[in-house]
């Protein structure tokens, strides 16, 4: 348990601070101005991806748990997706954005989605039985 810990909050990290640079470095290289903050979009979704994955495999040795957790999974998308929305409502939500802009918030909620997934389909796959 304390492995995967140690993996996920490496790889979360590694992807994130990765990413955002990359991301960042874009962004101001093609002067795109940005309505919100794509430091916090990214610790946003490095820190609740990290969370779900963290809890799936806590839960995964919970044998009433065991059972659920694809089901629980398909409802933290939908909680994160919330949680979003009422964080980031005034910066994103409340204003027009521009192609750019829509794509910027795209990237990082796609990248750490792909990762959860992963994440989340190995632990479903070692607790099936």
């Amino acid at each position: 348990m304390v492995k995967n810990l140690i993996t996920y909050i490496l790889i979360f990290t590694i992807v994130g601070v990765s990413t955002y640079l990359l991301h960042n470095n874009f962004i101001e290289e093609s002067n795109i101005s940005l309505p919100f903050s794509l430091k916090k979009v990214y610790l946003f979704f490095v820190l609740f991806s990290f969370v779900i994955c963290f809890l799936f495999k806590v839960g995964s040795v919970i044998n009433k748990i065991k059972e659920q957790l694809g089901f629980i999974y398909l409802g933290t998308i939908i909680f994160k997706i919330t949680i979003f929305a009422a964080i980031f409502y005034k910066s994103v939500f409340a204003i027009d954005l521009t192609n750019a802009q829509r794509i910027a918030l795209i990237i990082p909620m796609a990248i750490f989605l792909f990762i959860e997934v992963f994440f989340v389909a190995k632990i479903l796959n070692k607790t099936s039985f």
